[in-house]
């Protein structure tokens, strides 16, 4: 009887590490859970930015700044939406930190928007689709700020190349 009792466990103990070791995953594309496809990053709210158009106004929006090397890698990314009235503004130091954004795990299209040193808009690059590289800009202006919106919502707000300027208050 005692030695029922002692194989007993040690069976069962076999048999799930057998069970176990049949439904391991191979494919090593499946080996980890996708985190990015379950993150839903929420919009903070640093300050507002105005668009102007000949000292008009011509649109206010919330923004959120990425002036930290995290904040500018991830940008909108893991976002399902944005609202009409939000966007991303990114400060740069250089031209060349301008070159690095993609679109890589972005979910949705966007208007990217260009603007220089003197806080003018030099160029939109209009409904950049998620998941697309962008192809790098040679402007003959350094770039300061890119300004990241909906995808429209340029024409929808009457953003113009070397009219609109911006301005922005912090929280």
């Amino acid at each position: 009887m005692k030695k029922i009792n002692i194989l007993f466990p040690l069976i069962i103990m076999f048999m799930c590490l057998f069970i176990n070791s049949s439904e391991r995953i191979y494919d090593n594309s499946d080996m980890f859970l996708d985190i990015g496809s379950l993150l839903e990053i929420e919009f903070i709210k640093d300050g507002e930015l105005y668009l102007k158009n000949n000292n008009n106004v011509i649109k206010k929006i919330d923004i959120e700044l990425a002036d930290l090397d995290t904040e500018k890698k991830n940008g909108l990314k893991y976002r399902s939406f944005l609202k009409e009235s939000r966007g991303m503004l990114f400060f740069f130091k250089n031209k060349e930190e301008s070159k690095k954004i993609d679109m890589k795990d972005m979910r949705i299209s966007l208007d990217i928007v260009y603007i220089n040193q003197f806080d003018t808009v030099i160029f939109v690059n209009k409904y950049v689709n998620p998941m697309k590289n962008i192809e790098n800009l040679n402007l003959d202006f350094p770039i300061k700020y890119i300004l990241e919106i909906n995808a429209g919502m340029s024409k929808k707000w009457g953003i113009k190349e070397g009219v609109t300027k911006i301005t922005w208050i912090m929280n």
